[in-house]
């Protein structure tokens, strides 16, 4: 089963994937039209405000009820703090944190000339990127990602969802006792990858275990090259990533499924068919490696 992005698109799919690219390279904020339209670039509350994502944005704002202490311990430590929010209009997370950001922000007396919103769009090969790729310099392989700086530094971050309450984290956060980062192997893999050459990360991989394993939610990575590899067609990245995950996890389906998906882009049949019957092994009624399968034994 090859993963979105990977097989030869259809005319149609072509065109779509230009008008992306040319909005993904323009600066400033574009509404990519499709099933359903997303928001890209650098938004505004108003943008948000605008149908069809008023829907979801006016009825999380106006039902997000933050615990009025933690509102008011934030009022005077956020006087110091700009945030940047990156986001999908797209993901279920961050339809439901972002406006309920805005909301605790608006109730604690935050200016929003301090607050950057970032839409990231889903589409195939641009997967999680916007204009002028703002994210690349701040890690973000998880949406939302919300970004608490002091003078421009990183003194912590939200990553997709809260560890208790967005209030309660952001009061930890500019308090000096921020909880861990969620999705901490994701994140390492995501620097090597973002730092290194691809030589370079597939051997630093290879000795990333142990690391790894201390990392929050090391059983993760397979999410990583599912949604920010495969889908952005980084297949050989993608296959580093799944070695590292199977090794840590060997019992794991989807690793293997997604192995294989990985190995039919790079080419290599064979291979993948071997991945497959591995998955098939550890569970024989899986349904996305029967898939797979199936797709493996046509011409």
């Amino acid at each position: 089963m090859s993963s979105p992005g990977l097989s030869n698109p259809r005319p149609g799919l072509r065109l779509k994937s230009a008008l992306l690219l040319i909005a993904l390279a323009a600066p400033g904020f574009a509404q990519i039209s499709g099933s359903p339209p997303i928001l890209v670039g650098a938004l505004t509350r108003a943008d948000l405000q605008k149908p069809p994502f008023a829907e979801w944005f006016d009825r999380q704002y106006s039902q997000y009820r933050p615990a009025a202490d933690a509102v008011d311990g934030l009022r005077a430590p956020l006087a110091s703090i700009s945030i940047e929010t990156y986001f999908g209009t797209w993901c279920g997370d961050s339809r439901r944190q972002v406006p309920r950001l805005l909301r605790l922000l608006d109730l604690a007396g935050f200016g929003e000339e301090r607050l950057r919103l970032v839409g990231l769009s889903d589409r195939p090969m641009e997967f999680k990127k916007s204009p002028g790729n703002p994210e690349a310099g701040r890690g973000v392989h998880r949406t939302p990602t919300i970004i608490v700086l002091r003078e421009g530094t990183e003194i912590g971050r939200i990553v997709e969802t809260p560890s208790t309450s967005l209030e309660a984290d952001l009061l930890a956060i500019l308090e000096g006792r921020d909880p861990e980062p969620k999705y901490g192997a994701e994140a390492l893999v995501h620097r090597l990858l973002s730092d290194l050459s691809p030589d370079e990360a597939e051997r630093a991989l290879l000795s990333a275990g142990p690391e790894i394993s201390r990392r929050g939610d090391p059983d993760s990575l397979w999410h990583y090259a599912e949604y920010d590899l495969l889908r952005n067609g980084r297949a050989r990245e993608a296959k580093a990533v799944l070695d590292l995950h199977l090794k840590l996890n060997p019992q794991s389906v989807i690793g293997y499924v997604l192995l294989s998906d990985a190995l039919v882009a790079l080419q290599r049949r064979m291979e993948a068919q071997g991945a497959i019957e591995r998955a098939l092994a550890i569970e024989p009624g899986n349904r996305r490696a029967l898939q797979a399968a199936e797709a493996l034994r046509r011409p």
